[in-house]
């Protein structure tokens, strides 16, 4: 597997996970994959499951390495959070298998939601929780906690956004109603009107000196006030990477490289 996820619990504040690089190539290649448009098939690898892979088409793979590419003259922010957010859904299908989770967007600087997951019952027939991502690659996360991530936070608290987060949640639902046939979406997509419902997932990526427990803990600091509750509500996820642009960009090459190597002659 790509990546090695080692649970944490900071007290009452939150609950999450470290994410580590087990296999870098094998994360290469799937988030090739993904930017290719090939979640499903992803999500079925993940899941254990031996599958032969799609067929890459020329011009699918033109549009995927955009998507891995940095246009001249520009920041990487866009591709770098992109790959995150790709990273971030590898990291939700290790850690929740069974659960449902909407696959990355493929377009880079997507105004909506960076992520989204569904907790199910046991019987998968009920949804417990909608589980909301802000995934931020960035080299200062603390500061982008409290600037971006709380914002975000206190404005779907405050009921703000509920409308597309009711169309995504039904959206994301029927689009696995043939796995979960039992599943009433209408009192599922209720469900997430409550607050208590609600939960969210926060991933930034951080360098070494943010790594220790206390350090890791410092950075979440303030979760506890703008998602009140139970601590399930509360989850900090972290990928320790040095240097961040200078990994991504080489990164994204080893990806690329992926993509050019799969290319069918049609």
């Amino acid at each position: 597997m790509p990546l090695t996820l080692t649970e944490i619990v900071h007290d009452s504040l939150c609950h999450g996970s470290r994410w580590i690089i087990a296999d870098e190539n094998d994360l290469a290649s799937k988030v090739a994959s993904l930017a290719l448009g090939q979640a499903r098939h992803i999500s079925i690898i993940l899941a254990g499951i031996d599958k032969k892979p799609p067929s890459t088409r020329p011009d699918t793979a033109k549009e995927a390495i955009k998507l891995l590419t940095v246009p001249a003259g520009k920041d990487p922010y866009h591709r770098d959070g992109w790959i995150f957010q790709a990273i971030s859904w590898i990291a939700a299908h290790r850690a929740n298998k069974g659960n449902i989770v909407r696959a990355p967007h493929a377009i880079l600087a997507h105004k909506g939601f960076d992520g989204m997951q569904l907790q199910l019952d046991q019987t998968n027939e009920n949804v417990i929780a909608v589980v909301i991502f802000e995934d931020k690659a960035t080299i200062n996360p603390r500061s982008t906690i409290t600037s971006d991530v709380w914002k975000g936070i206190r404005s779907l608290e405050c009921g703000e956004r509920m409308p597309e987060l009711i169309q995504e949640t039904g959206a994301l639902l029927e689009a696995h109603q043939i796995k979960f046939p039992e599943m009433d979406i209408d009192a599922a997509v209720e469900k997430i009107i409550w607050e208590e419902a609600r939960h969210y997932r926060v991933a930034v990526t951080i360098d070494t000196k943010d790594d220790d427990d206390s350090s890791r803990k410092a950075l979440f600091k303030g979760f506890d006030e703008v998602a009140p509750g139970k601590h399930e509500r509360r989850q900090g996820e972290t990928m320790c990477i040095k240097d961040l642009r200078n990994w991504m960009e080489q990164f994204s090459s080893k990806a690329i490289k992926y993509i050019e190597a799969w290319i069918d002659n049609v």
